[in-house]
């Protein structure tokens, strides 16, 4: 974003305010040249930094792989959540079943009150 610095002395003179991102570009640039040390330690023998040559490379390549095939997802729930519809309450509990009748000739001289006949 650009905006108007408010001194009399700078009047009609623009500066960039970046938020931060010099310091991102700062960053890369310093790893960069770091890296490139560490490369130039391994290529001289020493062999102890030979995870750090190979991990970033990596690391980027399989981040911008996974930026490639999905790229970022939002903090809300994900689109397969939204696809679904939701399962009814009935479903879950299935219904009591009727109980059995009795076997043939078990109470064949009670009546459903439980009295004789």
């Amino acid at each position: 974003m650009i905006r108007r610095q408010r001194s009399a002395a700078a009047a009609g003179e623009w500066a960039r305010d970046d938020a931060g991102g010099v310091w991102i570009a700062t960053g890369w640039v310093v790893g960069v040249i770091v890296w490139l040390g560490i490369v130039a330690m391994w290529w001289a023998g020493f062999t102890p930094v030979t995870p750090l040559v190979v991990i970033p490379p990596v690391l980027l390549i399989m981040i911008a792989a996974g930026n490639l095939l999905g790229g970022r997802r939002g903090s809300g729930p994900s689109r397969r959540a939204e696809e679904l519809d939701p399962i009814p309450i009935d479903s879950l509990n299935p219904p009591a079943a009727a109980p059995a009748p009795p076997p043939a000739g078990a109470d064949a001289g009670v009546e459903p009150g439980g009295a004789p006949a």
